[in-house]
């Protein structure tokens, strides 16, 4: 066997003018068998060959011993997938042989038909950014065809042929990054659909029938049993929703979605959900399986008589507790075999969101009835959220999300209008959280100019650029292990977005100036007061991106949307800047903190806080003033005459501000015992909602004649 090494001086600096057509034509090439069929259907004059192969590695694994044969026999390619090439050299050089010699080298290929029939052989390899991918093979009848001249040749062609695969590579890697952004794109819709979902429910019947709802819209679902641990019992309530056909609909209690809901108890031990209890992983059942667990179990007989061939059951875990399972069944047998599983576990990580919120619910709704005389007037005071000063029913469900969320890693989008405190609830995820020993690093999209964003998101290399002298650590990078807070990310410059993605996706980046991946593990909590989804629309902000912020979302509702608030906020703001003036300040007058209640707050919290500190500057006593001219500017335009002062009007003119302060004041209470069905006291009573005391809200119905049982229902 002859072998030549690629020396420059055996490669013709003259190409063959029939090499520039076939370039051309290689380079439109959409796969290797289109490739192949183009270099054989030229005849070329430099060499007499009969046909030419092409080996190579498998495309989606080009450093495996897996090739892929492409074969051109009677005018046809001939495809040979995953085939051993286990007699050539890991990397294959240059070689030249007679038949005889490839007979004696490679006896278990010499049969094959493709090596029948040729008097000598050349095979040369095929390079794509400098690694070996295979190789191309020629065959002549003729003994002295392959001389140092043609032999120059060909790796010319040869070269041609690398240029034409590396082009499918890219071509293919560029299909799969699509297909790979699409499904990405997919499941963080479907996320998002079913997170916002699964937070409007307010039952587990509601709760069974939403998911099952959006499994079948997404996955095709046909069955889905919601199944909660009641560990008293030591049984699981079983919520199973099905699809109904429209004859089953007559017959049956099915509702307007076309499901139907039935409610049961099983025993533990009965159920497969044992193993995934014990296991703590998804199990896979097979319609084979169903038949055997039907015996042991006793609980397929309802999957089975729908026709559904195979089974899914997902453990509902939240911070490492176990609260119950999710069951999907699909008609096809192999469909969970395909699917994507760690979505599917994503779905039932906001299940089991959903079962603990219940669970919280239920037993503060317990201890409230235990303790009714008691009202709480400042959730606040609770030590997971000591720095949020509120008592408003919006801010509750708001902080109820945000104890859903902190255990686990998942990104959390804080929208609101500006000084709304996207900042504390996103310090409080962090305080909530497994990485809370960890620091919570801060950027602020609106602050940082755009030349030096991705400096200062990735860090740089000294010398990276003109002004840089040292190396600097990025945020994200030194958010690692912690959390990373970025503010006002709807102002992010549209060209850093994909970086942004990718850190994401990957969780890896480059520094600026430095072309190596740096690994980081940083919890990313994004905030902003812009309409992400309008930007989306507008072409202002990746839709891929969007899709992998808004995972959990939380929306902050304005100060004038949560007027109980107000007061809370307002003597907190006086007790605080107060005491960082060396100021003794005790009351603020009742009539302030009415008018205060009644401003709009275009700027919220912030604006507020401001009026205080302005106050508490210039006041002089023990009783905060504000000057009632300072609190009309704030009024938007037509409301000047609900602040005019008593000193100025007419006795007239007081009896009908009185009046109606009181009419106002009378159809709030009667507009909140209308939701609460009449309920005073208690977590959902009218007092709470009125940040009001139980006793102080009776003596002021009292007064204005209201009487709670007109409302109940």
């Amino acid at each position: 066997m002859l072998k030549m090494t690629p020396l420059m001086d055996e490669i013709s600096t003259k190409w063959e003018p029939i090499f520039i057509d076939v370039a051309q034509e290689v380079l439109l090439a959409t796969d290797v068998q289109q490739l192949v069929s183009i270099v054989n259907k030229y005849q070329f004059k430099f060499v007499n060959v009969s046909r030419i192969h092409v080996v190579l590695r498998t495309l989606n694994e080009i450093n495996s011993d897996c090739y892929s044969e492409y074969n051109y026999i009677n005018g046809e390619v001939c495809t040979h997938k995953n085939y051993e090439i286990l007699d050539f050299d890991d990397e294959p050089g240059l070689a030249i042989m007679s038949a005889e010699q490839f007979e004696h080298s490679y006896p278990l290929l010499a049969g094959e038909r493709k090596y029948l029939n040729f008097s000598i052989y050349c095979r040369i390899p095929l390079l794509v950014d400098r690694r070996v991918v295979g190789w191309a093979e020629f065959q002549s009848n003729q003994v002295d065809e392959f001389n140092s001249l043609v032999v120059s040749k060909l790796r010319q062609l040869a070269n041609i042929i690398s240029i034409g695969i590396g082009n499918v590579l890219n071509k293919e890697k560029s299909k799969t990054k699509e297909k790979q952004l699409r499904e990405e794109k997919k499941s963080c819709e479907v996320l998002v659909d079913i997170t916002n979902a699964v937070l409007s429910q307010d039952s587990l019947q509601g709760l069974a029938k939403t998911l099952q709802s959006h499994m079948k819209k997404h996955f095709g679902i046909e069955h889905l049993s919601l199944m909660s641990i009641d560990h008293e019992q030591q049984e699981l309530v079983c919520h199973d929703v099905y699809k109904v056909n429209s004859l089953q609909a007559l017959t049956s209690k099915s509702n307007s979605l076309g499901t139907d809901l039935n409610i049961r108890r099983i025993k533990i031990f009965e159920t497969p959900a044992e193993i995934v209890f014990n296991t703590k992983k998804p199990l896979l059942i097979c319609k084979e399986q169903l038949q055997s667990y039907q015996l042991k179990y006793k609980f397929c007989e309802h999957i089975i008589a729908h026709n559904l061939n195979s089974a899914c059951v997902i453990p509902l875990l939240f911070r490492g507790h176990i609260w119950g399972a999710l069951k999907f069944c699909h008609k096809d047998k192999d469909y969970f075999k395909h699917c994507d599983l760690d979505l599917l576990q994503q779905v039932g990580a906001r299940a089991a969101m959903g079962l603990n919120n219940f669970h919280l619910n239920a037993e503060f709704a317990q201890t409230a009835q235990l303790n009714e005389p008691v009202v709480s007037e400042d959730i606040g005071e609770q030590s997971e959220f000591s720095d949020i000063v509120c008592q408003s029913q919006a801010m509750a469900e708001v902080l109820a999300k945000v104890k859903m969320v902190a255990q686990s890693d998942c990104t959390v989008l804080i929208l609101g209008e500006t000084g709304t405190g996207k900042e504390l609830i996103a310090r409080a995820v962090h305080q909530l959280s497994a990485r809370k020993a960890k620091p919570m690093v801060k950027m602020n999209c609106a602050s940082v100019p755009a030349g030096l964003f991705e400096s200062d998101l990735f860090g740089h290399e000294k010398g990276a650029f003109t002004g840089a002298l040292t190396q600097r650590i990025g945020r994200f990078e030194m958010a690692d292990q912690g959390t990373f807070f970025l503010d006002e990310v709807g102002d992010m410059p549209l060209d850093l977005q994909p970086k942004l993605l990718r850190v994401l996706q990957e969780g890896e980046f480059e520094r600026v100036g430095k072309h190596q991946l740096i690994p980081v593990d940083a919890r990313l909590i994004a905030a902003t007061n812009c309409d992400l989804l309008e930007m989306v629309n507008n072409k202002e902000f990746r839709s891929d991106l969007y899709y992998r912020l808004n995972v959990f979302p939380i929306v902050l509702p304005p100060l004038r949307e949560r007027r109980d608030d107000i007061g809370l906020l307002a003597k907190h703001f006086v007790n605080e800047i107060a005491t960082k003036m060396n100021k003794t300040i005790t009351s603020i007058p009742a009539e302030t903190l009415r008018l205060l209640a009644l401003l709009p707050w275009y700027g919220n919290i912030r604006e507020l806080r401001n009026v205080i500190e302005r106050a508490v500057i210039t006041t002089q006593g023990k009783v905060l003033s504000i000057p009632i001219s300072e609190l009309k500017a704030l009024l938007p335009s037509g409301h000047e005459q609900v602040l005019k002062p008593k000193a100025d009007a007419s006795m007239e003119q007081d009896e009908k501000a009185a009046q109606e302060e009181q009419d106002l004041e009378r159809e709030q209470i009667i507009a909140i015992l209308k939701e609460t069905n009449g309920i005073v006291a208690g977590p959902k009573g009218a007092a709470i909602k009125l940040g009001l005391k139980r006793t102080t809200l009776l003596s002021r119905m009292q007064r204005l004649g209201i009487s709670s049982k007109s409302f109940a229902s």
